[in-house]
């Protein structure tokens, strides 16, 4: 009767680590999973900027690359800032930053639409891009 009685609580011990196991597998999958989708939220928002993008007259374009590049040509004007050139970008919590060197501007954005893009000043000032 000992003998059964043995081989039961080893039986039951080796479920109990097989449940754990199983506990720690699922945890380390949602763990990945939430580590994946927080970092692809930050590539998704960057990736919507990557194209070109006119103003509502055409006279000013904004071609964002992928490495984190931006070619404005035209006027560039926003408010009181009017930039025209190449430039760094980067974009964290809806800001967007256009950067040479030492010097960056800062500027909030928002796409209404998926070929609509706005940039803000916190001054109120503001400029509707269209993606073609």
């Amino acid at each position: 009767m000992n003998g059964y009685k043995s081989i039961y609580m080893v039986v039951e011990m080796m479920n109990e680590v097989k449940g754990n196991m199983k506990n720690l597998f699922i945890g380390i999958g949602i763990f990945i999973m939430l580590c994946v989708g927080s970092l692809s939220g930050c590539l998704d928002e960057k990736s919507k900027f990557i194209g070109t993008w006119f103003n509502q007259d055409g006279s000013t374009s904004m071609t964002f690359e992928s490495d984190g590049t931006v070619t404005i040509t035209g006027t560039g004007p926003l408010g009181f800032v009017s930039l025209t050139g190449t430039f760094n970008y980067s974009v964290a919590d809806k800001k967007i930053t256009f950067s040479s060197g030492d010097t960056g501007v800062t500027f909030n954005y928002r796409f209404p639409e998926s070929n609509q893009l706005i940039l803000t000043t916190d001054q109120g000032a503001s400029l509707l891009l269209t993606k073609k």
